[in-house]
């Protein structure tokens, strides 16, 4: 990973990890707004981008044209890394879908431009036994997986514009996910690395209890969810 992180003050990010160990001290004071998860309660971030609730794992990597390339590797046909200026070369699509987190917030009609997740993997030619795509982020921690069948969803995105906008360091850029039948933390960000395996591998978030199929309402396999 070639990335370095930001060193300069930013305005305070207060991450999940944050929050997480908060409630292991008992410092509730700080919910700014609380829904109950397997076996944990998760507070809203302190700080916020567009109507954005920013949460990270472990810090924004500082990332550039430069010094950002996308891996792709595993039971693929083609492995190779692209530069950025190549990725965003490619047919692009436009979407106009809800943000919704599993806190409980809402970022209504979010303006979403990428590449077609599903194209992008036929482009680089999955072998017959993939059947999940693992994908990792720029800043060492987050990763996130899907199914080959939620991966080829046609408003699945790897992302790189927001209400026409690049997205900005705090919301992923230059490339995160985009799936809109799904909680947010599915929305990995700073992606850098995609592996197509026989193998799930639960993500970040899904190891400390959140829901591999993390589906809006009813599907969830969040039990309580609505």
């Amino acid at each position: 990973m070639d990335a370095s992180y930001i060193e300069k003050p930013q305005p305070i990010h207060v991450g999940r990890r944050v929050f997480l160990g908060a409630l292991g001290v008992g410092i509730v004071g700080l919910a700014l707004g609380v829904r109950r998860l397997p076996g944990l309660n998760l507070l809203a971030s302190a700080f916020s981008v567009n109507g954005f609730q920013i949460y990270t794992t472990s810090g924004i990597p500082q990332l550039n044209e430069s010094n950002y390339a996308l891996s792709v590797d595993g039971l693929v046909n083609q492995p190779t890394k692209y530069k950025l200026a190549e990725l965003l070369a490619m047919p692009s699509t436009k979407i106009v879908k809800d943000y919704h987190c599993v806190t409980g917030w809402v970022v209504p009609s979010c303006r979403w431009e990428g590449i077609k997740l599903g194209d992008f993997l036929n482009a680089v030619q999955p072998k017959a036994q993939a059947k999940y795509v693992l994908l990792s982020s720029a800043d060492g921690s987050y990763t996130e997986s899907l199914t080959m069948d939620q991966a080829h969803l046609p408003d699945v995105l790897l992302g790189f514009k927001l209400n026409d906008k690049p997205l900005s360091a705090e919301q992923g850029y230059p490339l995160r996910l985009v799936i809109p039948d799904m909680y947010g933390f599915k929305y990995i960000k700073w992606v850098n690395r995609i592996t197509l395996s026989n193998q799930l591998q639960p993500g970040y978030w899904e190891q400390r209890g959140y829901a591999v199929d993390a589906w809006l309402g009813p599907r969830s396999n969040y039990g309580y969810a609505t």
